[in-house]
């Protein structure tokens, strides 16, 4: 086609596919409208939402992937005026010194929910059987297929499988006003590093040392030294092949949407422990 085209009249571009006027897409929470060759988009303001997974990994509300090897219980987010914390108790699993979580707790103010790998959920130290509200606290728990979900009026909700992940989703009106190894919060990945003590460090060892709960627990320290695929080069070959799905065609239409590059190289670490 020779015809010429006006420059308001080209398309807009998202994840190398084009789209033309008045086209839209969404982005998080957000709608995005293309006009005039650039996206328009409302400015509402996202809830966020923190993911620790496998042995283990994070993923921060504010987007940043690592990994962080800790054997004791971190502070995942505490508001920071104290109003609820969600703490993960990690044990070493395997043979390489890689950890995986055991059990995951919210407190919020006198509440506090305990939930134990394989077992109940306990409030207060009192098995309880789901669903379960309580109207004081505005806490409702129940089971959302696999996961068992919390939710407070305060603005957490909180989903786990019982096994390896967990998620933890915060309001809108709370950027900005937590910390713990899923950031603070605030719409920027660099400063995520924040510690308990409110340093930006440069390492996940430093930070995440930081939010241990109790300082007897060792500190993490060199954990490069303790990738699995380094300590068993046998297995490399292996989990590259395990965790090649995720780079073939049965995942193609996700990968415009998803960096599916940190969770393939997550697959293969996690395969070779």
């Amino acid at each position: 086609d020779d015809r010429c085209v006006l420059p308001d009249e080209c398309p807009c571009h998202h994840n190398g596919q084009l789209y033309y006027t008045n086209d839209t897409i969404t982005k998080d929470c957000n709608t995005c409208v293309c006009k005039e060759r650039h996206w328009h988009c409302t400015q509402t303001i996202c809830a966020g939402v923190c993911v620790a997974t496998g042995d283990p990994h994070y993923v921060t509300f504010d987007g940043r992937c690592y990994s962080f090897l800790g054997d004791c219980q971190y502070v995942l987010a505490r508001e920071n005026s104290g109003l609820f914390s969600v703490t993960a108790e990690n044990v070493p699993c395997g043979s390489t010194g890689v950890t995986c979580t055991k059990s995951v707790t919210l407190s919020l103010g006198n509440t506090v929910i305990h939930l134990l790998r394989g077992k109940a959920v306990t409030v207060n130290g009192m098995p309880v059987t789901l669903p379960k509200s309580y109207s004081g606290s505005g806490l409702t728990l129940e089971r959302v297929g696999i996961f068992v979900a919390l939710s407070s009026r305060l603005g957490i909700t909180l989903l786990w499988d019982g096994g390896m992940r967990v998620y933890v989703r915060l309001a809108p009106h709370l950027r900005g006003q937590v910390g713990g190894l899923c950031g603070n919060f605030d719409g920027d990945t660099e400063n995520d590093f924040a510690t308990r003590q409110g340093i930006v460090e440069s390492t996940p060892d430093l930070f995440g040392n930081s939010w241990k709960v109790s300082p007897s627990c060792p500190d993490v320290e060199n954990q490069d030294l303790r990738d699995p695929c380094a300590l068993n080069p046998h297995r490399m070959t292996w989990a590259r092949k395990r965790c090649a799905v995720l780079t073939q065609e049965l995942f193609s239409r996700c990968h415009t949407e998803v960096s599916f590059q940190q969770f393939y190289d997550w697959c293969v670490f996690d395969a070779c422990g």
